[in-house]
């Protein structure tokens, strides 16, 4: 850590920070606490490792931005190299999640994520600009495993990128997303083919073998759909209508035959994987929407409290980092106790252990705030508590009128 530190210019001067492990829990009670500027800058007075102002506080936390990734990057790799052999191939959720800084009702920040689902852990993570959209390019891919991802990856351009580097994928797909060709190389209507299959969610699934031309070349794949039950297929429907009503846009009719159906493309083979066995298969997505809502309901992660770019980069950054340091910990405990944590009448609730590992987590980063601390510090501790001068005077502060009170 010292030497990561240094080499990326979080630490250069060793003044009032004089380790790394110190200025790394900085950075986390910044995350953590979502303290201003300035109760950072108090916290580390009262806990003694010296007098930090606003500004120096900043200075510091964005010097990290470089060296908090290059941590992200050392867990990351150093949970690659635990992981036990397998002979089955790795099972990988994909999606991405965005965060508005204060004031602001749009994307600014955007995640991307690579879920392990045989590992529960992540493996993959990068943040950038909201500007950013969603697309496989971001991630590097495994030759032989198994991938799924939402309908905002169903294109040629992110397909064309997994299918040369071998994997297999469950991608879902809209009506009009994806260009598809028959075997004669022509386009293939996906409405009219809709049209024609069963509206009866018990039915067996429809399949038909198509390619998809992609930068990379012309790849086979299979294009599966179900319809969906009657009820869900009315909402879905039904919010189709308000949406194009709220932004006063023309509903096309194809849009709503396929909100009837679930529509996924795959590439893995006929003669391991069926219709229905690849549609439970993309079921398991929905574990990686239950990761990004764990970041945002226990780690705050949506929280975002900077407006200024790398700060905001070191806070969701930190964050990242915890959330990949309780893996770590997650990881042992399922080690340790794998018939309990995997028990299939009563496994371990995820929600509530990374609930209990952040907790632990906190306190052990945070400390403990005493009577004592603070008395003890009481003189050091004015440059915080007391407000900047204003041109207005401060109701508490005008003394002669409470005084005429």
């Amino acid at each position: 850590m010292e030497d990561s530190a240094r080499q990326s210019g979080a630490i250069q001067r060793k003044r009032v920070i004089r380790t790394a492990w110190n200025l790394l829990r900085l950075v986390m009670v910044y995350c953590i606490t979502d303290y201003s500027l300035r109760m950072v800058g108090l916290w580390g007075t009262v806990m003694g490792w010296g007098s930090l102002s606003k500004s120096g506080v900043r200075k510091r936390l964005m010097g990290c931005e470089q060296w908090i990734g290059l941590l992200i990057v050392a867990v990351l790799r150093a949970g690659k190299l635990s992981m036990p052999k397998q002979a089955k191939s790795h099972l990988y959720l994909i999606d991405a999640s965005t965060v508005s800084q204060p004031g602001s009702n749009k994307a600014d920040w955007r995640l991307h994520l690579s879920f392990d689902l045989n590992a529960v852990r992540m493996d993959q993570v990068q943040v950038t600009s909201g500007k950013v959209g969603e697309t496989l390019t971001h991630y590097q891919f495994e030759a032989g495993a198994i991938y799924l991802a939402d309908r905002c990856y169903g294109v040629a351009r992110s397909l064309g990128v997994m299918l040369e580097a071998l994997a297999f994928f469950v991608i879902r797909i809209g009506w009009q997303n994806l260009p598809l060709q028959d075997w004669e190389g022509q386009p293939f209507v996906i409405s009219s083919w809709l049209r024609v299959q069963s509206g009866d969610p018990a039915a067996t699934p429809a399949q038909t073998r198509l390619w998809v031309q992609t930068p990379q070349g012309r790849f086979p794949i299979r294009l599966i759909a179900r319809a969906i039950p009657p009820v869900k297929a009315s909402k879905a429907r039904q919010s189709i209508q308000r949406e194009a009503k709220r932004k006063k846009r023309r509903l096309d009719e194809r849009s709503l035959l396929a909100a009837g159906f679930v529509m996924v493309v795959s590439n893995l083979p006929e003669s391991a994987w069926s219709a229905h066995q690849i549609l439970d298969l993309y079921r398991f997505r929905w574990q990686v929407e239950l990761v990004f809502k764990r970041l945002k309901g226990i780690l705050s992660f949506d929280n975002l409290r900077a407006t200024d770019p790398h700060l905001a980069q070191v806070y969701l950054l930190t964050k990242i980092l915890i959330a990949l340091l309780l893996q770590e910990f997650q990881w042992r405990i399922a080690l340790a106790n794998s018939d309990g944590f995997f028990d299939p009448d009563h496994p371990v609730c995820l929600w509530r252990l990374t609930q209990l590992l952040y907790e632990a987590f906190r306190q052990s980063i945070c400390g403990s705030l005493t009577w004592n601390l603070i008395w003890d510090h009481w003189s050091q501790l004015g440059r915080y508590l007391c407000d900047d001068p204003r041109t207005r005077l401060q109701q508490f502060a005008n003394r002669p009128f409470l005084e005429i009170v």
